[in-house]
């Protein structure tokens, strides 16, 4: 089946309850900031859909977070895995997968990845990007600390 995993580590320092509770706020953006995807684009032909992107958010434990996308013909889903040290900072696993729904979805996906030369190495420097810049974000001490201020590297603020 063609998809698209990556899972990679970073230590923050900050305790794994702050972790914790910081990621839950930053999902609970994204799943209200996540821009819908629009009739007629590229985004929507692959994707098998169009309008609001539903992110489902499960908040397994303190050592636990999943997010993962419940519509459309290929879908997305993170885990987040918080892991204490012994001296009081967290070990922050995350993993990402992009899976296609279905036969035709499995198609579209390996030929997306085919044709388009170095796409899944420029997704995976993106989030190994993204997960550094998020890992200081999360470092930051409580007076510092803005949910709504942070971005991903390369998305519009």
């Amino acid at each position: 089946m063609a998809s698209i995993e990556h899972r990679a580590i970073r230590l923050i320092d900050q305790q794994p309850n702050v972790v914790h509770a910081r990621l839950l706020e930053l999902a609970e953006r994204l799943r209200r900031e996540v821009p819908p995807v629009e009739p007629g684009t590229q985004a929507a032909t692959v994707l098998g859909m169009s309008g609001p992107v539903d992110i489902e958010i499960l908040d397994r434990s303190p050592s636990q977070i999943e997010l993962r996308t419940t519509e459309g013909r290929i879908r997305a889903a993170a885990t987040a895995d918080l892991s204490p040290t012994a001296d009081g900072k967290t070990n922050l696993a995350l993993g990402m997968v992009v899976e296609p729904q279905g036969f035709a979805a499995n198609m579209m996906l390996g030929v997306a990845l085919k044709t388009m030369p170095g796409v899944e190495q420029r997704v995976i420097d993106g989030l190994e990007a993204a997960l550094t810049d998020l890992a200081t974000e999360l470092a930051k001490p409580d007076a510092e600390w803005d949910a709504s201020a942070w971005a991903p590297p390369g998305l519009p603020r």
